[in-house]
């Protein structure tokens, strides 16, 4: 693989088509010979037209090393930027094989992610981390909280969630459900996400606060820089608590009342907002290629991000206000 000349695959493109150009703006800073090529299981998947280049991956249930060798060479794949949650530990587990061969996959440890993605081990993990982590149940106890939240324990907590819920609305769901679910205390306040990148030496460059205004399946519509020093800290701490974090990193927190912190989840991936991210100043696209050319001082560890810069994204168009 041409190390002058990379070529970045961007996996589950669907309609992330902001984002996607947010890399590609964010690749070219490295240099002008970076490519960004979308890819989805789904050849008509809503972005595939209005990328530069596209090409169809085969679901990666059915797809083995031998075929993921020939379409990285048939393409001149020289790295793997994942960008879902389903496909993080997937390729987690294909680094050592895909290094071998020449090709980087920007994905934290399988472990890390693991840790993630199954909020009741998650809780667990995190349980001593200078965020506390909001308590979550395998089984409702009606009597610990007036008011309660069901979702998904594995995958994004924006699939089959039930917020606010009474003690009898909780009981009365929870009787219909298996034990793919879990319960947590329903905490009343205002959510931000931090995005950091953590390099391969365990730094945490960053990280970068947005409050989350409006919020749609999980993903911020609406979105506005801030900063807060003392959140930034022990945001840094958090993402390097569980050793394993590599890359672009999010935490949801939620922010009381009395304006006590409660960690929601890490996600180790891009996110929908990100491009805000990307734009506003955290390079993590950049950095990737900057640490693997060995010009790791031109990254800043503690990076100035404006603030009031939001994004707001109305019928799939993401626009910026500066």
């Amino acid at each position: 693989m041409n190390s002058l000349c990379p070529r970045i695959l961007f996996c589950s493109l669907s309609a992330k088509y902001a984002l996607y150009k947010e890399v590609e703006r964010n690749a070219l800073k490295f240099s002008s010979n970076v490519s960004v090529i979308g890819c989805d299981s789904n050849p008509n998947c809503e972005a595939a037209s209005s990328v530069d280049d596209f090409i169809v991956l085969p679901n990666l249930k059915s797809i083995n090393n031998t075929k993921i060798l020939e379409v990285c060479k048939k393409n001149r794949i020289t790295h793997i930027l994942p960008t879902r949650d389903a496909e993080l530990a997937f390729w987690a587990a294909k680094k050592v094989f895909l290094q071998k061969h020449g090709i980087q996959a920007w994905v934290s440890e399988l472990p890390f992610i693991k840790s993630c993605d199954d909020k009741l081990t998650f809780f667990e993990y995190w349980e001593d981390s200078v965020i506390t982590p909001i308590q979550t149940f395998q089984v409702i106890n009606p009597n610990l909280y007036e008011r309660w939240v069901i979702k998904k324990r594995v995958g994004s907590g924006s699939q089959k969630l039930w917020l606010n819920l009474s003690k009898d609305e909780a009981i009365s769901v929870s009787s219909n459900l298996n034990n793919e679910f879990v319960f947590q205390p329903f905490i009343e306040g205002r959510e931000f996400t931090a995005e950091a990148w953590v390099s391969n030496r365990d730094t945490c460059h960053g990280p970068i606060l947005r409050w989350r205004e409006k919020v749609v399946d999980g993903e911020s519509h609406r979105t506005t820089l801030f900063q807060n020093i003392e959140w930034e800290e022990l945001i840094r701490k958090l993402f390097l608590h569980i050793p394993g974090a590599r890359g672009h990193c999010l935490a949801q927190v939620i922010v009381d009342k009395d304006d006590h912190l409660h960690l929601v989840e890490i996600n180790p991936r891009l996110g929908g907002a990100s491009p805000l991210a990307l734009r506003a100043g955290l390079n993590s696209i950049n950095w990737h290629l900057l640490e693997e050319s060995g010009s790791s001082k031109y990254i800043p560890s503690h990076p100035q991000f404006p603030t009031g810069m939001s994004l707001t994204k109305i019928n799939g168009v993401v626009t910026f206000n500066f």
